[in-house]
Parts: structure tokens; sequence; C-alpha cells
């Protein structure tokens, strides 16, 4: 199946009215809230989920949706497609873990990183549909082990510590991307979330202020 294939065949499904978004910062300004993090999918019970471009915020304000929560999909069994726009800027660790039907996702070229087990579980995966290039696709990030150093002793006389033990840990949980099909220049709808910058005076201050997606233990 291709792109414009998969388009065709899932044009037709409307975005959940159950889709439900919470503000991606803690933000100086209410009123101007820039972007927006999918928090839930709720339990409309739809095999294809499209994520909107933009969400309405309590102020009603357009903004772009550029984050999805922890929880927001994970262990969702009924979901086949998700349907992601090129505003989302990343993933975040087990993202769709447990969707064990998924089959078809799209993903922007502003994903840069996929997290551990971000698919555990996602064995049924069958397309990959990616806005960038293949060149792009290959310095994409996909975790799947971690480097560990364990140390000893000092070495006397130097402030180097003696390496005891250097290894790879194997990560599970990112295998179905590998068995996946991967389309490429796929064209998502929508445009990269604006790269905000608070300034106080003149000063750029963007650093004092939270810079992370809201995710807590219940995916808010």
């Amino acid at each position: 199946m291709t792109y414009q294939e998969y388009c065709e065949a899932t044009k037709h499904v409307p975005i959940s009215d159950e889709l439900e978004f919470f503000p991606s910062y803690f933000w100086p300004h209410p009123t101007t809230l820039s972007l927006a993090d999918l928090v839930s999918v709720g339990n409309s019970g739809l095999s294809v989920v499209k994520v909107p471009e933009t969400a309405i915020n309590k102020f009603g304000r357009a903004v772009p949706v550029a984050y999805i929560a922890r929880r927001a999909f994970a262990g969702n069994q009924t979901v086949t497609d998700i349907i992601l726009p090129a505003s989302i800027k990343s993933l975040p660790a087990g993202a769709f873990a447990g969707c064990t039907n998924l089959r078809n996702i799209t993903i922007p070229r502003s994903v840069k990183t996929i997290p551990e087990k971000t698919f555990e579980g996602c064995t049924r995966l069958v397309n990959v549909f990616y806005e960038g290039t293949p060149e792009e696709w290959d310095a994409v990030r996909i975790v799947r082990d971690r480097h560990v150093v364990e140390f000893g002793d000092c070495i006397p006389g130097t402030p180097v510590n003696t390496i005891v033990s250097e290894r790879r840990d194997h990560i599970p949980g990112n295998e179905p991307l590998f068995a996946a099909n991967i389309h490429f220049r796929c064209p998502l709808t929508g445009g990269a979330a604006p790269d905000f910058r608070i300034t106080l005076g003149g000063k750029d201050v963007t650093g004092l202020f939270r810079t992370e997606p809201l995710c807590t233990e219940n995916g808010t």
C-alpha cells in the first residue's frame, strides 16, 4: 500500500470527539498557551485515530498539537492505525506500548529520537509512513541498547578510574520498526510547531521556565 492509497482509504475517518488535550507547558502568559499535549484518546473504540494538527485551548485559541503524553495510547488494543500530523515534535518512551493490533502509523520528520520501548508489543506493525527522506530516517536514533560502564578504584596519581566492566545492554521494545515497511517522503498535514522563545526586558529567559511537555504518572 502506498501513502496515497492509505490517505484515500482513511480520508473519511473522523477525528474522535473524545481526544483530550492539555497545555504542554507551564506558561507565564496563560491566555497565549502555544502548544497542546494529547493526553487521552478516550473510550471511543475507534480503530483509526487521527490526531489533529491543532486543538482549541481553554481560551478559545487554536494551538498546534505538539506532544503525546506517555499513557495516551499505551495498552490500547483496539487501535489499528495512528495518523500523526507534522506538528508532533517528539514521542515519549513507551508511546505505543501494548498496541497489539497497531498496523499503520505516520511519523513526522520532526521526530529525531524513538525512545526505548516505544513500540513494545506492536507485533502486527506493517507500515510506517515517514514524512522525511531515507537519509533523515537513518539519522533517527532508535533506542535499542544502553551503554553501561562500571568503574573501580582510581588509578594512583591520576583522576581516572579503572574500568571494571563495559557492555551494551539490549533494550527490547522497538523491534517491530525493523520488521515494518518504511515509506518515505509522505506529505503529512500541517507544519512544525513553533519554536517559541520567552523574553523579558529584551533578554531570552526561556530556560527559566519548564520546557518539557507535561506528563504525569496518569498521562496528564
